[in-house]
């Protein structure tokens, strides 16, 4: 009984001394940020289905007026791809947290976010969704890895039409890093772990800043290279079906300075990529078609000199690319229109 009664006064003695109080405070205190951190993700994550839906708006205009617009069930899917994507993206981004403060924050895991979830994530929703990318031209590809390569890193550039001509590129390439507008790295997802790998974002139009965004694009693009790490650019700017925007300069001014290749790679989407069952026809021992195709050509590297001419290498890099694409079938047109044209057409 004495013992009992020593043992509960001392019980006693430890529950209110101070060290004990403060240590049910900290751990209160804990579980209270614990708790608004969980629901501040929970209602960022609530904003996917939203940033879906505009995407999936903005695909669906480019692809309206040709002669494949998309179905219901095109719609759908266009909608789970992005859903998909964003969802996965931001669980990846999440889980690289611990790891990017461990490191002291900064660019220390930009190869682990690239490979570990931006390059599988890209990987495994073509395949889910689009179906197979066949290589034509894969040996052109200057080697590189993981670490990157030896520099000047090449600068690879493509035609740009759809959303997956995005997630099709990890399939080919090993490591590199986008040129993207600013407003990509709001969407949640892709903006989170896009920012962890440390891409380059630009801000493409207007504001007191997008001249300084400029300048930063050029300085960051020429530290990447140098660095051993690929660029990837779409130098048209902006996406369309059917129209053949020209090209501009910055990707090729960016190969110039740094003394680069430029490895021009065009890219096929197919006409009824969004409308096929593609994968639900699976089931039932659909065999892939067409339709679930799509190809990208590698052409041969451009040497880049400090004598190369800009306009030119441009000009041979734009008819490169389009001369393995087929025309653009429009509702009720076929439209092909080239940088001279356009101008044309715009006056």
């Amino acid at each position: 009984h004495i013992l009992q009664t020593a043992t509960m006064s001392s019980e006693e003695d430890v529950s209110n001394s101070p060290d004990h109080e403060m240590l049910q405070d900290f751990l209160h205190l804990t579980a209270k940020t614990t708790i608004v951190i969980g629901h501040c993700i929970l209602y960022y994550a609530s904003t996917i289905p939203i940033f879906s839906i505009l995407a999936t708006f903005q695909e669906y205009k480019l692809w309206k007026k040709t002669s494949h617009p998309m179905s219901p069930f095109g719609l759908l899917k266009c909608f789970a791809v992005h859903a998909t994507w964003m969802l996965l993206c931001l669980i990846g981004a999440l889980a690289m947290l611990p790891m990017w403060a461990a490191r002291g924050f900064g660019g220390s895991i930009e190869k682990e976010a690239f490979c570990a979830v931006e390059k599988l994530v890209a990987i495994g929703i073509t395949i889910a969704f689009a179906g197979r990318v066949v290589m034509e031209g894969e040996d052109n590809i200057p080697p590189h890895s993981l670490d990157g390569c030896q520099p000047p890193a090449p600068v690879f550039i493509a035609n740009h039409s759809s959303v997956l001509d995005v997630t099709s590129l990890y399939v080919p390439l090993r490591r590199f890093k986008w040129v993207m507008k600013q407003s990509v790295k709001f969407i949640p997802g892709p903006g989170n772990i896009c920012t962890l790998a440390g891409h380059i974002f630009l801000q493409r139009r207007g504001g007191k800043n997008a001249g300084k965004s400029k300048s930063s694009l050029f300085t960051k693009s020429d530290q990447t290279i140098q660095a051993g790490i690929p660029m990837m650019l779409f130098p048209q700017g902006t996406r369309r079906m059917g129209e053949r925007l020209p090209f501009k300069i910055g990707a090729f001014k960016i190969a110039r300075d740094n003394r680069s290749m430029v490895v021009p790679m065009s890219i096929h989407i197919p006409m009824g990529v969004w409308n096929s069952y593609y994968p639900i026809n699976r089931l039932w021992g659909v065999p892939l078609g067409e339709d679930n195709t799509i190809t990208i050509t590698v052409h041969k590297p451009i040497q880049v000199t400090a004598d190369t001419d800009i306009d030119d290498l441009r000009d041979n890099c734009y008819n490169l690319i389009y001369s393995v694409l087929p025309v653009i079938q429009m509702a009720g047109d076929i439209k092909t229109v080239d940088g001279k044209d356009r101008e044309k057409k715009t006056k």
